[in-house]
């Protein structure tokens, strides 16, 4: 169908080329219609916002002016938490100013010019609705407050909105931190070390101690330079390492590496947001994330939930990109087309607009999701030297989406994926995973990565940036890697929703891990003359999780059992000529925490024990690879 028709979606103008009851795809972004500022701004800085238990907590308040002078009146607010410090939020302070409304940059308890004790997200909930409240009494507020912010700050949001306060209006979480004992921080069962990265580099150098300390600032950020030693001399030991000075960090990343997936610690306000859908505000919530980001699944599952919960509109995008990097069209060695990258602060300034101003803009008509289906570029090297991937812009009526059919691609003894069932009898493919040598991490969904990993699309070859690699090879060559690939696709191939890999398992350990890697096998062309082998997606789980992430038991050595690898949700369209694969092993280091196949308690374990792991792929134990496929058209 050609470019014959163009369809408006509010300040949305659309060319069109397909459209059916279930989806619009489009052959370019949205746009968002721009209009001049209508004020200068004055900043007041440091107020400080007293919490119910006395504590204050500092805020940067920018608001509209007219010859230096704040405009009088009362007006909607927009308001950001962070622990990243205030001050660097000041160019949407300005910019939201600029536009009319107030905006409250406020950092949260026991950070920078905030007083109090650090507490990862404990303390968020109630200072969140303290602070929501304290502005709606404030004679500047018309007593409307949205709220912005990314990652931690998109956490901060949902923590707030689980308190219900009175005035909380809108929201626009980013790549927001939340459900973290299902995936982010505890991910099926194992911990994701980015977050042990984040207390290094984040926590303790920017913690009010070393903020007030120059001397113990330098030191904590040598100390944070050293993060590839201080995984590899896991576990972590309270007062062994220079965290120790700074013991409120210290104590939450001891507890974090200590605590399974089935304990309240992952569950209360403000760590999760399935868990807390009762006490949620019901308002209108646009949810933004990428396919590369660390907060991929979570930000999929709160909209899932939120959505049948609320009567409120929920909203929600996703773009092929690494965490807060909504403007970019890249992720890590991959490029995808220049319309890839969005303008994110006129975007959330249409949201704003419609539910804190009441402009009839055209948000109530935009479709309910929207997506970017990757994959569709020609592979050749672009000229900042990356993988042109390419893909388009698609808007949608739901996630996962209805149409998409789940399709098993099954694990063959002879390496490959195929449509039909194993036959055999008895079929097997057995492999050693030495904890101590375990499968390096390149690229993938990760964020809170500076010093220790690359995030984003990547060959799956190591690097000399690559954690632990001790060869060059790809990654098909190792013995612990079990590579099961298609024939080259004979017609594209649409893959879009959550990917799973059900696997029947046996180990010699009681408990170890098993990972799943989705790949685009891109094959040979001028630029990529040995092809290139893409990350798509890939997950863990922690064999004692294998039943319920509430219910750890470990196996018995020897015992068969299923079990399901849950990979991040994706949009790729594998095309002609590509192979689907998916690598199956134990370990994805530093990414994860690496299993010692003791069966010892989490993040206690001083002993290393390499274990025989088998996948099986026979007629009773059909091992397989499970796609949501999706009708591909012409695009």
């Amino acid at each position: 169908m050609g470019r014959s028709r163009c369809c408006s979606l509010g300040d949305f103008v659309v060319p069109l080329f397909l459209v059916s009851s279930l989806q619009i795809a489009w052959a370019e972004p949205p746009q968002v219609a721009h209009r001049a500022p209508e004020f200068d701004v004055v900043v007041e800085t440091d107020v400080k916002i007293a919490t119910r238990d006395g504590t204050k907590l500092a805020a940067d308040i920018y608001r509209p002016a007219r010859d230096g002078q704040a405009v009088a009146g009362r007006l909607p607010t927009l308001l950001t938490r962070t622990p990243y410090n205030k001050t660097g939020t000041a160019a949407d302070g300005r910019y939201y100013a600029k536009h009319g409304y107030v905006v409250v940059a406020n950092d949260v308890r026991g950070r920078y010019a905030s007083e109090g004790t650090w507490r990862m997200m404990v303390d968020d909930p109630a200072d969140g609705y303290d602070v929501v409240e304290w502005i709606a009494a404030q004679p500047w507020s018309d007593g409307k407050i949205g709220t912005f912010g990314v990652s931690y700050g998109g956490g901060t949001q949902h923590a707030l909105a689980e308190t219900k306060p009175p005035h909380l209006t809108t929201m626009i979480p980013i790549d927001a931190l939340s459900n973290c004992g299902i995936s982010g921080m505890r991910h099926g069962g194992a911990f994701e070390l980015r977050f042990m990265n984040w207390i290094f580099d984040q926590g303790a150098t920017n913690s009010r101690a070393a903020l007030t300390e120059p001397a113990l600032k330098t030191a904590l950020v040598q100390n944070a330079r050293q993060i590839r030693q201080h995984v590899d001399n896991l576990p972590f030991r309270p007062g062994t390492t220079p965290l120790r000075v700074v013991p409120e960090y210290e104590s939450w990343l001891a507890e974090a590496l200590r605590t399974g997936p089935e304990s309240p610690f992952w569950k209360i306000k403000g760590m999760s947001v399935v868990d807390q859908l009762p006490d949620y505000a019901d308002v209108p919530v646009l949810h933004i994330t990428g396919w590369y980001d660390s907060w991929t699944r979570q930000v999929a599952l709160n909209y899932e939930a939120l959505s049948k919960a609320k009567h409120a509109p929920q909203r929600l995008t996703i773009g092929p990109w690494v965490h807060a990097s909504q403007q970019s069209n890249s992720a890590g060695e991959v490029e995808f087309t220049a319309d890839a990258g969005i303008d994110l602060p006129a975007w959330r300034l249409r949201w704003y607009d419609r539910w804190l101003k009441g402009d009839r803009n055209g948000v109530d008509d935009d479709p309910p999701v929207l997506i970017y289906v990757m994959g569709t570029g020609d592979d050749r090297k672009s000229a900042s030297g990356r993988l042109k991937h390419g893909g388009f812009w698609r808007a949608e009526q739901e996630w996962p989406l209805a149409r998409a059919r789940a399709t098993s691609y099954f694990l063959r003894s002879d390496g490959t994926l195929a449509t039909t069932a194993p036959v055999e009898d008895s079929s097997k493919s057995t492999y050693t995973f030495d904890p101590r040598h375990p499968v390096p991490t390149i690229g993938g969904n990760i964020s809170s990565n500076q010093g220790l990993m690359t995030n984003g699309g990547y060959d799956q070859r190591p690097r000399d940036d690559t954690h632990a690699a001790e060869n060059r090879l790809p990654l098909s060559e190792r013995r612990d890697v079990l590579v099961f690939r298609t024939e080259p696709l004979a017609e594209d191939l649409e893959v879009t929703g959550t990917v799973t890999v059900k696997l029947w398992v046996s180990s010699t350990a009681p408990d170890t891990d098993f990972t799943a890697k989705l790949i685009d096998e891109i094959p040979p062309n001028p630029d990529y003359p040995l092809g290139f082998d893409l990350n798509i997606g890939d997950s863990i789980l922690r064999a004692r999780y294998r039943e319920s992430l509430d219910q750890p038991k470990l196996m018995v050595p020897g015992t068969v059992y299923p079990l399901t690898v849950t990979l991040y949700p994706t949009s790729n369209v594998f095309k002609k000529g590509h192979r689907i694969r998916v690598d199956v092993s134990s370990s994805n280091f530093p990414r994860f925490d690496v299993n010692s196949n003791t069966g010892d308690p989490l993040g206690a374990s001083r002993r290393l024990v390499a274990a025989d792991n088998s996948i099986y792929h026979d007629a009773l134990r059909p091992s397989q690879l499970v796609l949501p496929l999706v009708a591909t058209e012409a695009h």
